[in-house]
């Protein structure tokens, strides 16, 4: 399992602890899994010692609309296969090796 190195000021991380109130910013942070632009960590809060879990995102993400949503279901009513879904491309899984 890749371990990243352990940091003091949690860059990015905003909020407060739900437990004690403690500013994130504080909190002592490790990253445990680094995919493309986002981040799965490992967060310690500075005040309770509370261990959870946060992911951070480096790319802006547009926020969901209830418009999308509702296009999305209801593509996903009228799908009868994967392939109403998806392309052909996306559906061919490389050998296992």
């Amino acid at each position: 399992m890749p371990v990243g190195t352990v940091v003091n000021d949690a860059e990015g991380l905003t909020g407060s602890c739900k437990a004690c109130g403690t500013r994130l910013d504080r909190a002592l942070v490790r990253e445990v899994r680094h995919y493309e632009e986002t981040r799965l960590l490992d967060v310690i809060c500075g005040g309770c010692e509370r261990h959870f879990l946060a992911i951070q995102v480096e790319a802006k993400i547009e926020a969901l609309k209830a418009e999308d949503v509702a296009a999305a279901a209801a593509q996903l009513a009228r799908a009868r296969s994967l392939l109403d879904l998806f392309a052909q491309s996306d559906l061919d899984l490389p050998e296992a090796a």
